[in-house]
């Protein structure tokens, strides 16, 4: 059997390393379909301005998610090279995962960027 032993160190599974971009893909299927839903259905109820506040409160969720995977990561991989420990896999996994969860991040910030720049809901 191949399980963990408690002296040696965690390597990430594939799952972890692709969780900053299943958070990415997530912030654009929501910031996206909520803002075509939002101008489609709700322009009685909710004014732009609000609209924009929501799906701009949702991106800075997401955001938030990214960093945390982020600080994670890099936290990980750091402490491995400075420690000395694991395997080569090992750290080199974990210094994978912190570069992809830092690209996530990049994108998501991207993402919503236009949120900021142009008005929700013009005809």
């Amino acid at each position: 059997m191949h399980g963990w032993k408690s002296g040696m160190p965690r390597t990430p599974g594939v799952w972890r390393v692709m969780a900053g971009f299943i958070v990415w893909a997530l912030a654009f299927v929501v910031l996206y379909v909520g803002h075509a839903l939002g101008c489609l259905y709700v322009p009685s109820t909710l004014t732009p301005a609000s609209l924009t506040m929501l799906l701009t409160a949702l991106w800075a969720l997401h955001l938030a998610a990214c960093a945390v995977l982020t600080q994670r990561s890099g936290r990980r991989s750091c402490g491995m090279r400075r420690e000395g420990n694991g395997t080569v896999q090992a750290r080199f996994m974990w210094r994978a995962t912190f570069l992809t969860d830092a690209l996530a991040l990049l994108a998501v910030l991207v993402t919503g960027l236009p949120l900021l720049a142009f008005p929700v809901c013009q005809a």
